[in-house]
């Protein structure tokens, strides 16, 4: 059996693992076990949280979950939201988790976030890359590199997402 497999999601390079994924963001279940490993570093390793929102933004729009299930619709619209933020708007990262859940509060109940179109690549960096590192000074420029490699993937929809943040900041 091969070592490593492509993420049918995201296209990363994952382990060959059998397990658990997440309930609605899809996943090949070594890629998700990627995404735990590095959240745990982040988590128990203070030179690897800085980058702890980019990591979370990223991976969850690069893995979009059943355009019939409202968790991913919104999952995806809330971290390219959350992007939008960083990015263009300049906001910091220690600003990202109150972002999201104002966010997710005023479109809670209402239906009007909608489906994106996912785009035919979904950035050119993924977990793999943050995950094969062992560098605790070169985790959080990876990280922001692979946030903004997914953001410009999604450049398609930025109209449509800043539309959606103005509703909620003004």
């Amino acid at each position: 059996m091969e070592e490593y497999i492509s993420c049918f999601a995201c296209g990363a390079k994952s382990l060959n693992i059998e397990g658990e994924c997440h309930k609605y963001m899809l996943a090949a279940p070594g890629c998700w076990e990627m995404f735990c490993e590095v959240m745990d570093k982040e988590y128990s390793d203070l030179r690897y949280a800085r980058a702890h929102q980019f990591t979370v933004d990223a991976y969850a729009a690069q893995h979009v979950g059943n355009k019939d299930d409202k968790r991913a619709i919104n999952s995806v619209n809330i971290h390219l939201a959350s992007l939008y933020c960083i990015f263009e708007l300049k906001r910091s990262l220690a600003e990202a988790p109150n972002f999201r859940s104002m966010f997710s509060q005023y479109y809670k109940g209402k239906d009007l976030l909608p489906i994106l179109t996912t785009p035919k690549s979904l950035g050119e960096l993924t977990i793999y890359e943050l995950w094969d590192n062992e560098d605790p000074s070169l985790h959080y420029s990876l990280s922001e590199k692979w946030a903004t490699s997914v953001w410009e993937a999604w450049s398609h929809e930025h109209a449509r997402i800043a539309k959606l943040v103005e509703k909620v900041i003004s």
